[in-house]
């Protein structure tokens, strides 16, 4: 069986041997040029030597610097390639949902007039408010005109059902104008709120999280809360920093980290709040110049 290639493995070792070549390159030339200073007879140095030397200097110094950019241009890629992987996964899943739902709409509809057709009123009540229920599930994603937030926010719904999690989402804008890239955004989110189902398993009952997405006439707002345990007063100010986690081995401390800079690259902030609540909120400003 093959083994499958560790990207960053790899792009690390480039780079580690591009500064090895760069750094064995500069003591070769501080050799050449103050070998006097140990006592040792200095080299012939003419201008051609020192052209040659230059030359060669020159042509690594280029021929590192564009591969370590390439290497950091691929870690972005690959990063970009799992994240589309993942929101790829997500809209299949909400995709099916939806067309399951198309799909049953007429079996909806002949039950409940064959229950209003045996005047069996209650029961057509009680079936409709539970496809209402269903489809409402579904509905209340949908508000954004961005497919990946979409059905990032239907993934993280399900995913809270199964952990016994009351999500309540709250959606008032439809994004249209966001600058931020779809799959940075499902990143910063997927962190943000899998670090917030995290605290909220140490609960044993009344887990709540929310979700709330609005804009104002200056920023688009993000704010996501949760009532599990209070992140410490001396350690809330750490969170963000890399390699910081609250989750001890099961942590690698990245994903806050990763989180504000793709924020800030775009000239958003992010803060964080934990008193009664867990309270995360970011902001980013509808004039990309601000």
């Amino acid at each position: 069986m093959k083994k499958k290639l560790n990207i960053n493995k790899t792009i690390l070792s480039i780079i580690i041997l591009n500064f090895i070549h760069l750094s064995i390159l500069i003591g070769v030339l501080a050799y050449t040029a103050f070998s006097n200073k140990f006592n040792k007879p200095a080299p012939t140095f003419n201008i051609t030597y020192l052209f040659f030397y230059l030359m060669v200097f020159t042509i690594l110094f280029i021929n590192s610097y564009i591969t370590i950019k390439n290497a950091i241009e691929l870690t972005d890629s690959v990063s970009q390639h799992e994240a589309f992987k993942s929101s790829l996964s997500q809209l299949e899943s909400l995709n099916k949902t939806l067309r399951a739902q198309r799909h049953d709409f007429m079996n909806h509809l002949q039950v409940v007039y064959s229950l209003i057709e045996m005047k069996e009123y209650k029961d057509a009540e009680e079936y409709i408010e539970q496809v209402y229920n269903d489809i409402q599930k579904v509905s209340r994603v949908l508000k954004t005109t961005n497919a990946a937030i979409n059905a990032l926010l239907q993934a993280k719904i399900l995913d809270c059902e199964k952990r016994n999690i009351k999500i309540e989402l709250k959606v008032t804008s439809q994004l249209d104008g966001f600058q931020v890239p779809s799959w940075k955004m499902c990143r910063i989110l997927g962190n943000i709120i899998d670090n917030s189902i995290y605290a909220l398993e140490e609960l044993d009952a009344n887990r709540l999280l929310k979700i709330n997405i609005f804009e104002d006439l200056r920023t688009f707002d993000f704010i996501i809360t949760n009532n599990g345990p209070n992140i410490p007063l001396n350690i809330i100010d750490k969170i963000f920093e890399a390699g910081f986690s609250t989750k001890g081995s099961k942590g690698e401390g990245m994903g806050l980290f990763t989180s504000k800079s793709i924020i800030e690259r775009y000239n958003g902030k992010i803060s964080v709040s934990s008193e009664d609540y867990t309270t995360f909120e970011i902001k980013f400003p509808k004039n990309k110049d601000v």
